[in-house]
Parts: C-alpha cells; structure tokens; sequence
C-alpha cells in the first residue's frame, strides 16, 4: 500500500469466483447475486477495519456494483464502533474519513433504491458509470445505460454528466 500510496494510485477493486464454491449452493442462486456483493463488502470493510486509506490517504479506491451490501454494513459498523472499541477492535479506525477515499461504480442493478441507499455512505462525486463489460451483453448494456440515466435524473437531476462521466475524469487526472 506503501509504494500505491506513493504514486497516488486508484485502485479498481472487482470480486472473482472464490475458489472454493460449493456447487449446490450455487446451481440455483448465481455467485453474481450474492457472493460476490459480499466478497467486495468484506474486503473494503477490511480495509476500513485497518483504516487503510487514512494510513495512506493518496489512495482511491473503486468499489464495484453500486456499494456492494456497504449501505448496509457501515451503518451497522458505525453502531458498533463503542462496544467493538471497549473490547479492543477497531480502536483508532475513523469511518468516515476512511469512505471519503472510496468511489462507487454503478455496475450492475442501480435502481433508485440502490442509488439513494449508497448517497447515505457517499456523495454524487463519488459515483461513477460503469458496465461490468464483457461479462454483461451490449443490448444489456444499452438497456442499462438508459435505466441509468432515467434513475440518475430522477436522484441526482444536477449530476447527471458528472456520475456518467466527470467523475471519472476527474478521478483519473494526474
């Protein structure tokens, strides 16, 4: 993190099939719909937990698929943060400043209620447009694409341009 720090790195996080899976579990229930929401929420929340961005505070990370379950789970941390600290966890870890490093690609299902329940953890300058590409089909991307910018309009009707692309270009500008 050190050296990624250094050069001021943003880092694109994205979960991949574990290698373990047990098959009956997922020949109903694809790993996409919930495993691999939960793989990204547990690494950032590591990463939170060893309050690595306030360590290296250069970094910028993308979070993948809307937040993953991290609308759920910070709130739920933050909570915990008086009884975890009186027995020895997380002493020291700031929550808060620890997301202002984090960026958040809406990948996947941005529906309104995603979009809102993410804004409880972030800002809009803090989201960016992504795909997913290759895994998703073009026409699907399309599809999406349009859902988005609908969704978009109806949240964050100021922030359309800058979710879609501004975000990003400012995100990646040395």
């Amino acid at each position: 993190m050190k050296v990624l720090n250094e050069r001021g790195a943003v880092i694109i996080s994205h979960p991949h099939k574990p290698s373990a899976v047990n098959k009956e579990l997922t020949s109903v229930v694809p790993l996409a719909s919930y495993e691999y929401l939960a793989e990204t929420s547990r690494a950032v929340l590591n990463m939170v937990g060893h309050n690595i961005t306030v360590r290296f505070p250069k970094l910028k990370i993308v979070v993948p698929h809307c937040g993953s379950f991290l609308p759920l789970a910070v709130p739920r941390m933050q909570s915990l943060m008086p009884v975890m600290n009186n027995v020895g966890y997380l002493k020291g870890v700031d929550i808060a400043k620890n997301l202002e490093a984090f960026y958040y690609d809406l990948a996947g299902a941005a529906t309104p209620e995603t979009i809102r329940e993410l804004l409880t953890i972030t800002t809009p300058d803090h989201l960016l447009y992504g795909t997913d590409y290759p895994y998703v089909a073009e026409p699907v991307l399309i599809k999406n694409l349009s859902i988005l910018k609908k969704n978009l309009q109806e949240i964050v009707s100021q922030n359309v341009e800058q979710v879609l692309y501004k975000n990003a270009q400012n995100l990646f500008e040395k």
